[in-house]
């Protein structure tokens, strides 16, 4: 078993590496050491991970699906090892969160500089990401999530709703003649600005009040990649958006983003805590995900 690990670490190192070669560099190991390894590894499985060619290598399916298993193995090893490490009440070691820049902003990163200030051996990685980061491939504890979660085994603890405006710049209300507020629901003649993860044809529920929704239809035709983009593009006047109203309060309190719909149509997406972790989670991780939900809860959004 414990030569089975260490070729599984072998392995996933050529994976990450590019390369045999470079694999070596990084373990320390000859070259020819590696790639008996990695036949070993392709014998005892009795199937072909890698092919290689002079220039290049690439993963077969089963090779890819391995792979993904190494990642697994790795990461149980390092929270065995922590466990070991950690005490009841010894909240110390490294937690890394990515969440979409608004939540990072008026959420995440004052939660975890406050829960610093409890336990000063935290040893934060913040990432704000307004796409959907793979945990386990890019080594993340925790992914805060907006909107509806893709099926998945990972687990995922409500923190609240993210309330969110569709607006403009009073200067494209103008050229195309909007009236205020809007019955529209159909926009898909109008430019509008998307977040990347919205795709191009879009539908978003608005509450109306009652329990009721109002569906609302998109066509995007801009795009960005985080909510200070897209914020800066409808400042341009480039088109509808729909942003987290955190993020643009001021803008509709001084006029230079208008909201298109009545007061009583509210767009409010649930977002969650999501991580990999069962039963065995370390206590930092944990303690954590407790305190930003005490934080969450004590906020409106």
């Amino acid at each position: 078993m414990k030569s089975e690990l260490h070729r599984m670490q072998v392995f996933a190192q050529i994976v990450e590496s590019g390369s045999i070669t470079k694999a070596a560099e990084k373990l320390d190991l000859s070259k020819s050491v590696v790639s008996h390894h990695l036949q070993s590894l392709e014998q005892h499985l009795n199937v072909k991970l890698l092919t290689r060619t002079t220039r290049r290598q690439s993963l077969t399916d089963a090779g890819q699906r391995f792979y993904q298993r190494c990642l697994e193995v790795r990461k149980l090893l390092s929270l065995a090892e922590e466990e070991a490490r950690e005490s009841c009440t010894d909240f110390s070691g490294s937690i890394t969160i990515t969440s979409p820049h608004t939540l990072m902003t008026h959420l995440i990163g004052p939660a975890m500089c406050e829960f610093m200030q409890i336990h000063p051996r935290i040893e934060p990685q913040l990432l704000a990401n307004d796409l959907r980061l793979n945990l386990i491939e890019k080594y993340i504890d925790l992914s805060v999530t907006v909107g509806e979660l893709p099926d998945s085994t990972s687990r995922a603890i409500k923190l609240g709703d993210l309330e969110q405006v569709l607006c403009c710049h009073p200067d494209y209300l103008l050229g195309k003649k909007i009236q205020l507020p809007t019955s529209d629901t159909d926009f898909t003649d109008y430019d509008y600005i998307a977040n990347q993860w919205e795709g191009m044809n879009i539908e978003r529920s608005f509450n109306i009040g009652n329990g009721r929704t109002q569906t609302y239809q998109f066509r995007a035709n801009r795009v960005g990649d985080s909510v200070p983009t897209i914020r800066m593009m409808t400042l341009a006047g480039l088109g509808l958006a729909c942003l987290p109203k955190r993020a643009i309060d001021e803008d509709l309190k001084n006029g230079k983003l208008i909201s298109l719909l009545p007061e009583n149509r509210a767009l409010k997406a649930p977002f969650y805590v999501v991580h990999n972790y069962g039963l065995q989670m370390p206590i930092r991780i944990r303690a954590f995900i407790d305190f930003l939900k005490e934080q969450a809860d004590s906020k409106v959004f």
